[in-house]
């Protein structure tokens, strides 16, 4: 978000680092929340999930929070068509747009770097041998919250044209006719 602001406040006439910021606070949130849901629902039955090796073999013993973990991360990656994807992109657009070609590039070897341990945890959750046998349990609200995070994810990642449509009316780029109804 710091490449974004220093892309966005060079010059007035790109918005795009600003706009790339707004969108990755929005995705960002509903990134986290999922990610910090999933380890706040593996605390709630005992299974500490600080450490790698508490994941291990999470697929076998709580399935659906695996696969949404896995979304999770590969979204913090900026994995298309998730919605991390949006947010680094406007932010190495602005970059790029304004002559911060190192900037960018770093920005993207980062980006890979988290990606390689984003999949390390991935391949603890997948591939890895669980420490207990049975399926843990999940709570109707622990479902709900994750399903709620998850929905976010993928529909900002998939369908993003209305967020940046709402971002770019509060920078004052374009306004949006279903915001201006509103506003009426």
């Amino acid at each position: 978000m710091l490449l974004g602001l220093i892309a966005g406040t060079l010059t007035l006439l790109n918005p795009d680092g600003v706009k790339g910021i707004l969108i990755y606070l929005l995705v960002y949130t509903f990134m986290n929340l999922g990610a910090f849901g999933v380890i706040t629902s593996l605390r709630h039955r005992n299974v500490i999930g600080d450490e790698l090796d508490d994941l291990n073999g999470l697929y076998s013993r709580a399935p659906v929070e695996a696969v949404l973990m896995l979304i999770f991360l590969l979204s913090l990656a900026g994995i298309p068509p998730l919605a991390g994807f949006w947010g680094k992109y406007f932010i190495f657009l602005s970059l790029i747009e304004t002559g911060h070609y190192a900037l960018a590039s770093l920005g993207v070897l980062y980006s890979v770097f988290g990606l390689y341990y984003y999949l390390k945890m991935a391949n603890a959750m997948f591939m890895g041998q669980p420490e207990e046998r049975g399926l843990l349990p999940v709570s109707w609200t622990m479902r709900a919250a994750l399903g709620v995070t998850a929905f976010a994810t993928l529909f900002i990642g998939i369908l993003p044209d209305r967020f940046i449509q709402v971002v770019n009316w509060s920078l004052g780029i374009a306004q949006s006719p279903a915001v201006a109804k509103l506003i009426r």
